[in-house]
């Protein structure tokens, strides 16, 4: 068997994209049997698929909530299929190849079996796996952000300026779906100046190849949003930063809990918005809700930045699973529960008191704990070598870090999901590395 695949090396490869599409259609198979797709849906739902049914009646994209790039690629698939499962099936299969991808970026970036490992790491996630099939950006984002890495790496291994350029029309087309990439210009940009063996002068050349592409492909559909009285943006929906992150800080600052602090708020801001002659448009209030949030930022910035790096968003997504399959229910205000009593007090919430549920998910949690491992072993070997190993440290960063920290206090465990492409590749190295030196060591005492 050994030989067979040694002879045949896409044979793997192909066999654990196969196995990644099935565990993800598996979750979809309770939706299919009970013709039902409220399991899939959340609150975000709602908007994607009111504005895919209203592109499939010809009645064009209402409003400037969300981004187009969800509910555009729904609302060609409801074309088709006019059922809401059919957009859970194609993102559970979308989910699946998107492995493959990953799989050719660590093999570009480190070696072939690196690349495989990467791939079945990132294949069996348990929570890539159970959020492939529902109503929400996640998956589609995760598959462009796993794309924009490989097309990084083909630049950073082969310096084509064509490369970068398909970079940043991945990077743009993944912000028209979630706005979260907005910034990832910042990160692009920085590092094309520290990719080594190309000059100066084709550094500023890509650089500016990026910005045109990049601003090019998403000016045209915040321009759109401009004219109608929304603001030059993506969606409007970062004002929610307010009554969410905002609500979380104060919950800190004043001891009391994420749900409260967001129900005053909301009330307070309805209130306020009522009156149309000082808030008549959607800008104006969007502006406020980022003014009053810059200023709590401003007055509360240390406990800001400590919830930015919230390590609660690696946790894997186990209540998901149960949801689809139907045997617990989102909504029981376990963030908030976990916000101000940790982590075991919300898991023991969710569950009523049945903390063995979440082991009838371990055999899927094992590629979770593995690539958390692996990367954190890498991780450690770049910053203990950081002259050599600088630029990785900073792809990291780029394509992994800066996922994880934007969000901030409000942690969704599917937010990690388009982190998951490098960091499935530096868990990779890490535990081959670790077990060579198991090896070594072992050999040396026998």
């Amino acid at each position: 068997m050994i030989d067979f695949f040694k002879k045949h090396p896409l044979y793997p490869v192909i066999i654990i994209a196969v196995a990644g599409i099935f565990f993800r259609l598996c979750f979809v198979l309770p939706g299919i049997l009970a013709q039902n797709h409220e399991r899939y849906l959340r609150p975000d739902s709602e908007f994607y698929m009111r504005a895919a049914y209203s592109l499939v009646n010809g009645n064009g994209y209402p409003g400037s909530i969300r981004a187009p790039g969800f509910s555009v690629t729904a609302a060609v698939l409801l074309k088709a299929i006019d059922s809401p499962l059919v957009i859970s099936v194609f993102f559970a299969v979308a989910g699946g190849l998107a492995s493959l991808v990953v799989y050719a970026a660590a093999k570009e970036y480190a070696d072939y079996k690196t690349g495989l490992l990467a791939e079945a790491l990132y294949a069996f996630n348990l929570t890539a796996i159970v959020n492939a099939p529902m109503l929400l950006t996640d998956t589609f984002f995760g598959v462009l952000t796993a794309l924009q890495l490989w097309l990084f790496i083909l630049f950073l291994k082969q310096k084509k300026s064509r490369f970068i350029i398909l970079t940043a029309l991945t990077a743009a087309l993944g912000t028209l779906i979630r706005p979260i990439n907005l910034l990832w210009f910042l990160p692009g940009i920085t590092l094309i100046f520290f990719v080594s063996g190309i000059s100066w002068k084709k550094k500023l050349l890509n650089s500016l190849l990026f910005l045109l592409i990049f601003w090019g492909v998403i000016s045209p559909w915040m321009a759109r949003n401009a004219m109608r009285d929304a603001g030059f943006c993506i969606d409007v929906n970062t004002g929610a930063m307010l009554h969410q992150n905002g609500a979380m800080l104060l919950a800190e600052v004043n001891g009391t809990d994420f749900e409260s602090e967001k129900a005053v708020m909301l009330k307070n801001l309805n209130k306020l918005f009522s009156d149309k002659q000082r808030f008549p448009t959607e800008k104006s209030q969007v502006d406020y809700r980022k003014k009053e949030y810059t200023r709590l930022i401003l007055a509360h910035p240390f406990i800001w930045l400590k919830q930015q790096f919230q390590w609660k968003i690696l946790l894997p997504d186990v209540p998901t699973g149960f949801e689809i399959l139907g045997v617990t229910s989102a909504g029981r205000g376990t963030m908030g529960v976990m916000a101000k009593q940790g982590v075991w007090a919300a898991v023991n919430h969710y569950f009523d008191g049945k903390i063995y549920l979440p082991l009838l998910f371990l055999p899927l949690l094992l590629p979770t704990l593995l690539t958390y491992a692996g990367c954190a072993v890498q991780l450690f070997c770049d910053v203990k070598n950081i002259r050599q190993k600088f630029l990785e440290l900073l792809i990291f960063l780029a394509f992994a870090e800066y996922y994880l920290f934007l969000p901030g206090a409000i942690t969704a465990p599917r937010y990690q999901i388009p982190a998951l492409p490098f960091a499935v590749t530096l868990s990779a190295m890490g535990l081959f590395y670790l077990s060579e030196v198991i090896s070594a060591y072992l050999k040396k005492n026998r």
